[in-house]
């Protein structure tokens, strides 16, 4: 093989190498939609001050804090396993945390905020669940129907999420049970 046939070689593997990565991150993506398990959470109302993140619905998933039976083992920062499960209402609760993805159970990659030992709770960051992208139209008027919304009725928002595998995807926010894109019309 010549140099000039190496050199095209090279970078034909680089090429398909750049093509690769984001092909992969869409197919997981794409899958997770299709294929997981739907779980309902609660949002929270969030100022959403910050004129530099773009255009989407800023969100704070409940449960926020789980209960726990000894919070010394938990540490700020520290990345853990909730271990999901459903109340009688449809909405996702946390069953338990876990130091490691436990097997044959539905559990989300979570950070530690911070602990409350006296009352046995853990206070926890839904890790990449915060933001819920829309067009650049959409995002402005959502973000102000759902934060008015939720501040007069007292969180009755919530977004479906769908779990494959220890990844999660946002596949819609809700007002009054109706998809935000309904309610906007």
């Amino acid at each position: 093989m010549n140099k000039r046939n190496s050199i095209l070689l090279g970078l034909g593997v680089v090429i398909a190498a750049q093509l690769a990565v984001p092909a992969w991150m869409i197919i997981r993506h794409e899958s997770t939609l299709r294929e997981g398990k739907v779980f309902k959470f609660r949002t929270q109302p969030v100022d959403p001050a910050d004129a530099f993140r773009g255009r989407y619905v800023l969100l704070r998933l409940e449960p926020g804090v789980v209960k726990v039976t000894n919070a010394r083992q938990w540490h700020y920062n520290q990345k853990a396993f909730a271990v999901l499960g459903v109340d009688s209402n449809g909405f996702a609760i946390v069953e338990s945390l876990e130091r490691d993805a436990p097997a044959g159970k539905t559990a989300l990659p979570i950070h530690v905020n911070w602990t409350e030992e006296k009352n046995g709770q853990v206070h926890i960051d839904w890790t990449g669940l915060d933001r819920f992208y829309m067009t650049e139209k959409k995002a402005p008027a959502a973000e102000e129907a759902y934060r008015e919304h939720n501040r007069i009725t007292n969180r009755s928002c919530h977004v479906t999420v769908r779990v494959r595998g220890g990844r999660a995807v946002i596949e819609n926010l809700f007002i009054e049970d109706r998809p935000i894109r309904d309610w906007l019309k």
